[in-house]
């Protein structure tokens, strides 16, 4: 497993080296001294993995982590805690893990840390490249839910939702969904990938995780939620091609950004005509944010995307 490695620290990164090579299936084949010299490196050529500080010279961690997420699987190992607001940031970001420099010596780590490598370079496209539909609402958005999901109950496609609800009720909403025929469940953490829906659990964010499952985890909301649109639509931006995303009625602005993301990856991303919602804030926001972001009347919402996994409409 080929990995470059982003510090600006001799000390850091010598150690970070010696704990990685401990195994012998991992090599660091270059490093990077600060953002600018890592960010001119081709790292789609030298490694499947990047290692990235957020405190460099010249290029932010975060600046570099966006340009870099959609390209390769980043991992930061940083001087912030790991439940610090970076920690959560770069997460929300798309790096695939993240540690804290001070936690490195501690017993079994490193092994955690050469673990996550291997993980982080094995990842691939959900279900070895099929299409994977990611949906995001808030205020107003079950009954388009609904009417979206009854029209792909006969794709054979993964569905992620990420609905803004009252603590407690998503098994309520799981029963909805099952009505229109589709299968739906709530998420577990580290489920497969597989047809039907997967929607996220009240109080945990829910992201795409390794090459074929979902990753649950605690944390502060982001963009006020948890769990966040913004988590689930950044976590696929190294699969970009085989997204299609999609923005329900809502009210705020959570997961505009990632959308924007996924669309210059080259994914899907369709948002609910602001005329057809009840909330119109957040599929406005994505549209705002992104002219790649196309909006789309409800009554044809559910054809639009069956076209785009491959199964008519």
């Amino acid at each position: 497993m080929r990995v470059v490695l982003a510090e600006d620290s001799d000390i850091a990164a010598e150690l970070i080296e010696q704990i990685l090579e401990q195994d012998p299936k991992i090599r660091v084949v270059a490093r990077a001294r600060d953002g600018a010299e890592l960010l001119a490196l081709p790292v789609n050529s030298v490694a499947q993995v990047v290692l990235l500080d957020l405190l460099m010279p010249q290029v932010a961690g975060f600046s570099a982590l966006r340009q870099l997420a959609s390209q390769k699987a980043v991992i930061v190992v940083s001087s912030e805690p790991s439940d610090s607001a970076s920690a959560r940031e770069a997460l929300a970001q798309g790096a695939f893990g993240y540690f804290c420099k001070a936690d490195l010596t501690a017993a079994h780590a490193g092994g955690r840390l050469r673990d996550a490598v291997l993980r982080a370079g094995r990842k691939r496209g959900p279900l070895a490249g099929e299409k994977i539909v990611l949906i995001g609402g808030s205020t107003g958005a079950v009954e388009p839910l609904t009417r979206l999901l009854r029209e792909l109950r006969k794709t054979d496609v993964p569905v992620l939702v990420v609905q803004h609800l009252p603590q407690g009720r998503e098994e309520a909403l799981v029963h909805t969904l099952e009505l229109t025929g589709i299968s739906a469940e709530v998420a577990q953490d580290k489920a497969l990938l597989r047809p039907g829906v997967l929607l996220a659990p009240s109080g945990r964010h829910l992201q795409l995780y390794d090459r074929d499952r979902v990753r649950l985890w605690s944390g502060l909301p982001i963009n006020g939620h948890l769990p966040s649109v913004e988590v689930l639509f950044s976590s696929a931006l190294q699969v970009g091609k085989n997204v299609v995303a999609v923005m329900l009625s809502g009210l705020g602005n959570d997961g505009a950004r990632a959308m924007a993301e996924l669309a210059a990856m080259g994914a899907v991303c369709l948002a609910q005509d602001p005329a057809d919602c009840r909330a119109p804030s957040m599929p406005s926001a994505a549209l705002a944010a992104s002219r790649a972001v196309r909006p789309v009347s409800l009554d044809e919402l559910g054809a639009r995307v069956r076209r785009a996994v491959g199964n008519g409409g």
